[in-house]
């Protein structure tokens, strides 16, 4: 059962806050309006005080959401993510920040938009998940900043000190600002409240990858992934470790053929530069893990 973060945040006001959000939801055009419309100086003081809240009020941003690895993030997912990223800028060396940065990775481009579009500020932290329940598709964006920013056009949701911002250039989707800030579509972002701010027990995406990522270690750059062929469920993360880099890669029920070539990888690891190389069995687990000076000799070895 997740604890309520905030100590004055009692369940009657947690009902409160899922039903403002709700209602939030149902009149989106409404407020839409007080985001994007046209309005004069008298108008936005008289009428709508909340939204002319300046440059950044740490007071408003009340999510507060432990956010160290893809471990805590799952933790505040809704149940279906088929692919989740999860990178700490902050504890990578410069090499590796300049290699998630860039455009070899699908994140790279993420963190570039999120800087210069969403928040206009250096992400520090950043996770995202595509997420599938039946037909239904959504994803969830969370992160943090080197310079916490909401000089922006926000409502604050009745009876509550949550900030929430409707980007109408986005599609509608919503932003929670926070630690770390929520960006997802309408349900979505009820169904993170409903986690973070719940009494009870919720369904959560980490549920499904629990057994998979308690065989492995945090580290500042996590993907899980089940949309893949060679495996049920797929990790993958870099970290440093006494000035080397450690890739771990896990599988759930790993095919034949990936097994097979994890042990003729293993035979000449040496030759290719490794300091280390295991491949460790664990039930229906396979946990892979190599060590090497080079960042891209860690990242070059062959994952399927």
């Amino acid at each position: 059962m997740r604890k309520v973060i905030m100590g004055s945040m009692n369940q009657q006001l947690a009902y409160k806050l899922l039903a403002a959000f709700l209602v939030f939801t149902m009149l989106g055009s409404v407020f839409a309006y007080f985001f994007t419309g046209p309005r004069d100086d008298t108008t936005q003081e008289t009428n709508t005080p909340d939204t002319d809240l300046g440059k950044y009020d740490p007071g408003l941003w009340t999510v507060n959401e432990p956010f160290y690895s893809i471990s805590d993030s799952l933790k505040m997912t809704p149940p279906g993510a088929e692919v989740a990223y999860y990178v700490d800028l902050e504890s990578m060396t410069p090499q590796m920040i300049q290699w998630t940065r860039s455009e070899s990775t699908m994140i790279g481009g993420l963190i570039q938009e999120v800087d210069t579009k969403l928040y206009k500020s250096n992400a520090t932290k950043l996770y995202y998940a595509g997420i599938r329940e039946g037909n239904n598709n959504s994803l969830l964006l969370l992160s943090t900043m080197a310079t916490p920013n909401n000089d922006f056009d926000y409502i604050v949701l009745p009876d509550t000190n949550i900030l929430v911002r409707q980007e109408q250039d986005l599609f509608g989707m919503y932003n929670i600002m926070g630690t770390p800030a929520i960006f997802a579509q309408p349900q979505t972002a009820v169904n993170v409240l409903e986690i973070i701010y719940g009494q009870n027990k919720t369904n959560t995406s980490y549920d499904q990858y629990e057994g998979l990522i308690s065989k492995v270690e945090p580290a500042p750059f996590q993907i899980v992934n089940s949309n893949i062929t060679f495996a049920r469920q797929f990790y993958f993360g870099i970290g440093i470790v006494n000035g080397s880099y450690e890739r771990t890669t896990a599988y759930l029920d790993a095919n034949s053929t990936v097994l097979r070539k994890l042990d003729q990888s293993k035979v000449n690891s040496t030759q290719k530069g490794f300091e280390q190389y295991q491949v460790n069995q664990s039930g229906n687990y396979t946990i892979v893990k190599i060590i090497s000076p080079e960042l891209f000799t860690v990242l070059n070895e062959e994952t399927s």
